[in-house]
């Protein structure tokens, strides 16, 4: 992180979040990380089309060594995710991939619970979004030089924005400074956090090799 960050030290250098900067943090190498609010593991396996009782037990070193998951892609199976809990929130870690995002996910896992997730591919700007049951409250690109508010609430952050110097478009915060701030703010709102430790340390990890095409509620595929 830049110490000449334009974004306030207050917010990018939170201590419950500097953390997604390190490899740890899976985010800005090309992956997610989703917070559910008070959903069990095994519903949110089943939320992502995923078997609860194929899950094994794995740290993110075994699960990135593991002869089937290291073989994943972006868009290429199988697809995988880590499950951890933290509080009143569930925890979905994407390594790599981002189904949560691309796969609209979110919104199935946000239809009677609150959800934010983050998501990045490399340089570009991460994304994070905000859902509440059934809508998307509040959406935002960070690191990105434009005014990307959007939802049905874009505003609802300005304050702690503004504090923060993350919508001085202006400014050339970079997408690290930009995510960890946002996520500090989310994070305050709405109650959510997760350490490095259990992200990376052992968590339930399930995987299927077809894409996600889950039924409608009368039966039908998307």
């Amino acid at each position: 992180m830049n110490e000449t960050s334009p974004v306030d030290a207050r917010y990018r250098l939170d201590p419950d979040w500097t953390w997604l900067a390190t490899p740890a943090g899976v985010v800005l190498d090309g992956g997610a990380l989703t917070f559910v609010r008070g959903m069990a593991p095994a519903e949110v396996f089943r939320t992502f089309d995923l078997d609860p009782d194929s899950a094994r037990v794995m740290t993110a070193a075994q699960a990135l060594a593991d002869p089937v998951l290291s073989t994943a892609g972006f868009f290429e199976g199988p697809q995988w995710i880590r499950v951890a809990e933290s509080g009143e929130w569930a925890v979905v870690v994407e390594y790599i991939q981002q189904k949560t995002h691309v796969d609209g996910i979110a919104g199935d896992l946000a239809r009677n619970t609150d959800v934010v997730f983050i998501a990045a591919n490399e340089d570009d700007p991460a994304v994070v979004s905000y859902l509440s049951h059934g809508d998307l409250v509040f959406t935002f690109t960070c690191g990105g030089g434009y005014d990307s508010r959007g939802g049905t609430h874009p505003h609802l952050f300005d304050d702690e924005m503004i504090d923060s110097g993350l919508i001085d478009f202006a400014s050339d915060a970079t997408i690290a400074d930009s995510s960890i701030a946002l996520m500090a703010i989310l994070g305050r709102h709405l109650g959510f956090t997760v350490t490095p430790e259990t992200v990376t340390g052992p968590l339930p990890t399930a995987y299927r090799r077809y894409r996600y095409a889950p039924l409608r509620p009368g039966g039908e595929l998307r």
